[in-house]
């Protein structure tokens, strides 16, 4: 898995190769460059989907959160809303697509927007406003998630993640995508994994919405004061991020960029006072009644069962019956199937998962940075392992952000191809961190025990 060295064979090359191909930017992002933003190349990502298909997707994502989503039924509330995101649209950069705006009945603080145009705001987020300016902004934000087609950009990486040795296979035609993804288990369910977006794709959707709201004559202001809002909700008190923060991760360097955006556009700053109409819309949103509280389904088709804890209750899991734990490092555990034809050669696993702590103590870090010093060395003790570039997306675990990194490389027991998740989350002055691996052609079949197992993690 991560340790001996051996040669590549013909088969894996050609793999490597496909992938590398693939990962090149294709179709790039699907928007027009906002006037007065010429001399900034719009970014490019990875996107195996037509614009047509973000039709597509939309569409038929409405057709399940229309129903699933608890709608807000207010004519007040809806026509404002309705009316501040019809004169945002008209500034959009991409204009091909139709914007569509749902508030949903729920304090949660969260949006959704699907490939497409369809945006749902949840009323808690919205009741964070203090002036239509604001409202706006959180609108004009999800609008251009849409107009830069970040949806199907994250959606392509989820697929990378999900399974990427079926992107070999070929990319989805243009009727054949909707089984493509329901065969890799890929959902359109409201708030889908794959509408979390990047930090790079935030600072892009900042830049695009603040250009929005000055063309149409709302403060562009008005963003980073309602962003200030929503990050301060994220508190060092909290045990789990705002829905908000974690789909939509605005760190520093957002801040910085888009403070320099605002700059750039010689905005006039001034009083953001509430008018009557956002009055009569705010007291109506707030008072609304809420929908009686619906208890979750039990869980089904439990695979993990058995526990494991550190020694010193670090962290504990749970795991299936018909695997033995056996430990790892100073702070860690192999965990492995032990049926025949599960075979395992030292700390070498052609199935199962690897944890342990890595030291991060040197100096202070982001998740990234450490994620990226963890990779530099599983690297080095396999050179064969490659990281797929844009299937890096972000997680929960135990409540904190996590982030899944995949990588495609050669079991150095059986010299045939594995695909690798390694998921890490900053702890304390460690990085925690868990290999799930499996050979590329049982990867799609393994992938919901390894899911169990992620979700059962819990940290002190």
């Amino acid at each position: 898995m991560i340790h001996a060295s051996h040669p590549m064979r013909a088969r894996f090359m050609t793999t490597c190769l496909v992938m590398c191909l693939l990962l090149q930017p294709v179709l790039g992002t699907a928007q027009t460059p906002v006037s007065g933003q010429s001399q900034q190349t719009p970014s490019m990502s990875v996107n195996f989907f037509s614009l047509q298909q973000d039709r597509e997707i939309g569409a038929e994502s409405i057709k399940v959160a229309d129903k699933e989503l608890l709608l807000m039924r207010s004519r007040v509330v809806n026509t404002f809303v309705k009316t501040v995101a019809a004169r945002l649209a008209l500034f959009s950069p991409l204009q091909s697509i139709q914007y569509r705006i749902q508030v949903v009945n729920s304090k949660t603080i969260s949006s959704l927007t699907y490939p497409g145009g369809p945006i749902y705001v949840d009323r808690g987020l919205l009741e964070l406003a203090s002036n239509e300016h604001e409202v706006a902004a959180i609108i004009a934000h999800e609008i251009a998630h849409a107009a830069a087609r970040h949806g199907t950009q994250q959606l392509s990486r989820q697929w990378l993640v999900q399974a990427p040795a079926s992107i070999l296979a070929g990319l989805p035609g243009n009727a054949g995508w909707k089984d493509q993804l329901q065969s890799l288990g890929i959902s359109l369910s409201p708030h889908p994994s794959f509408l979390r977006y990047s930090s790079n794709q935030e600072i892009e959707a900042n830049r695009i919405a603040v250009q929005i709201l000055f063309k149409s004559v709302y403060s562009p202001y008005a963003l980073p004061a309602i962003l200030e809002k929503i990050n301060g909700l994220a508190t060092a008190e909290s045990r789990v991020l705002p829905a908000y923060v974690y789909d939509h991760p605005q760190g520093t360097e957002a801040a910085q960029q888009l403070a320099s955006e605002i700059e750039r556009l010689n905005a006039i700053s001034r009083p953001l006072k509430p008018s009557a109409e956002f009055s009569q819309f705010h007291s109506t949103l707030t008072s609304w009644a809420l929908p009686p509280d619906v208890p979750e389904a039990p869980a089904t088709d439990t695979l993990v069962s058995i526990p494991y804890r550190h020694p010193d209750a670090y962290y504990k899991l749970l795991y299936p019956e018909g695997w033995q734990a056996t430990p790892y490092g100073s702070n860690g555990a192999i965990i492995a199937p032990v049926a025949a034809g599960s075979r395992r050669f030292g700390n070498d696993i052609q199935v199962g998962v690897m944890f342990d702590l890595f030291d991060i103590s040197e100096r202070p870090m982001t998740l990234e940075q450490a994620t990226d010093r963890l990779l530099v060395k599983l690297l080095q003790r396999n050179p064969t392992l490659q990281v797929i570039s844009g299937a890096q997306p972000l997680m929960l675990m135990g409540g904190d952000p996590a982030l899944r990194t995949v990588l495609i490389g050669q079991s150095a027991s059986s010299n045939s191809p594995e695909i690798s998740w390694v998921v890490t989350r900053v702890y304390y002055q460690s990085l925690f961190y868990i290999v799930c691996v499996a050979p590329q052609k049982d990867f799609e079949k393994r992938q919901p025990t390894f899911e169990q197992i992620l979700k059962s993690i819990e940290l002190k």
